[in-house]
């Protein structure tokens, strides 16, 4: 139990140093926070915990992951960037709970969130990994990384001590693969990378019009809790109204790449882009990640607009 009140009271004089900065600020500097207070593990409803850490990504920013601690086990849903992050959240747990890990989640296979697993599995070598399909095909091409053991199409509920977790499918959006998991009891949806809190699109993989369609689908659930998958873990009213600034950033670069495009302006790739130079961006020139981002959404969207998307 000292343990577990450490982590909480560490948790709460972090969310209270968040909120005297900048309230929107996905860069953790501007937090006034450094790579030393990190990982952060935040209680948000009882069992359920929003885990950071820190991705240097150009500029210091949070991958954020959930774990969901019940009676009779816990789900890890998405991961970090690295084994040794890995290691971190595996020490993180063990001072939540003693029940083993029994699932590990794929809301994300991209490296920043899968990275970490060969150190989870090492640690909980029964833990069953759930992914979509594609996530997994994906996966498998990375020799380092454990397989997926089981697929989830559209939905799969997990149900551990009398909690019920539902791995949903609601749309792709940031890959072709997004899962997001939802607790109805705790009125909890994590969202992965579909959400990204103050953080411009990023559309490496990206479906850009289908993530408009599924963040669109997620504001429909009407849930008390939207956890994104990078960006701070701020209250629940921010994350819900923060939700739809992401969704006006997404918007955007599609409106002004089929603007652009209509104007005659190019857009090959994001390293041959001279579109960019005629782009208005207002307010998400604010957002992190904005200068190596931006050029790589606007291509992004010029392919889907010119059916170029795998």
């Amino acid at each position: 139990m000292s343990f577990i009140h450490s982590t909480i009271t560490r948790a709460a004089a972090f969310t209270a140093a968040m909120f005297a900065s900048p309230a929107m600020a996905a860069d953790v500097t501007e937090r006034g926070m450094s790579e030393s207070d990190f990982p952060l593990v935040q209680e948000l409803v009882s069992g359920v915990y929003a885990y950071s850490d820190t991705l240097n990504a150009g500029q210091l920013i949070t991958t954020v992951s959930l774990i969901v601690v019940t009676s009779e086990g816990v789900v890890v849903v998405d991961g970090q960037n690295t084994i040794e992050q890995g290691e971190a959240m595996v020490s993180e747990i063990k001072k939540l709970t003693d029940q083993p890990v029994k699932y590990r989640v794929i809301a994300s296979d991209h490296g920043d969130h899968v990275n970490s697993l060969p150190a989870l599995k090492a640690a909980y070598p029964d833990m069953t990994i759930i992914a979509t399909p594609i996530s997994k095909a994906i996966m498998a091409e990375n020799a380092e990384l454990p397989p997926v053991d089981e697929t989830v199409t559209q939905a799969r509920t997990l149900t551990l001590g009398g909690v019920d977790i539902r791995v949903l499918n609601i749309g792709r959006g940031h890959t072709g693969g997004d899962l997001v998991a939802y607790l109805p009891a705790s009125d909890v949806l994590f969202m992965g990378e579909l959400y990204l809190h103050d953080v411009f699109p990023a559309m490496i993989t990206a479906y850009p019009s289908d993530w408009v369609e599924t963040i669109k689908t997620a504001q429909d659930m009407q849930v008390s809790w939207y956890v994104p998958g990078h960006g701070f873990v701020d209250d629940a009213p921010t994350l819900k109204e923060q939700l739809d600034h992401s969704l006006k950033a997404t918007e955007h670069v599609i409106s002004e790449a089929h603007r652009l495009r209509a104007a005659g302006h190019k857009c090959p790739d994001e390293k041959n882009c001279p579109a960019f130079e005629h782009a208005e961006w207002g307010e998400f020139t604010e957002m992190a990640l904005f200068a190596s981002q931006a050029p790589r959404a606007l291509a992004r969207v010029y392919a889907e607009i010119e059916g170029r998307l795998p």
